[in-house]
């Protein structure tokens, strides 16, 4: 396998990993704030709301992580 196919693979895995390790807790707290907190039990609402916090986090982490990957496999 090239160097850069397994450069690949690490950065694909490290993006899937980190996206699990952080949307799926952020997911049951916004749902607790939302429904709990909030009062919100309109499914679509609901899931409006989540979805537009977990795109604005997702693309946040993302970014970070391929800064951090063209930083690393740059020089």
């Amino acid at each position: 396998m090239k160097i850069e196919t397994k450069r690949i693979h690490k950065e694909t895995a490290t993006q899937i990993a980190t996206g699990l390790v952080v949307n799926y807790p952020l997911n049951l707290f916004l749902l607790w704030i939302y429904i709990e907190k909030l009062g919100i039990t309109d499914p679509i609402t609901l899931g409006t709301l989540v979805t537009l916090v977990m795109t604005v986090v997702a693309y946040t982490r993302i970014f970070l992580l391929r800064s951090y990957f063209s930083k690393k496999y740059s020089k």
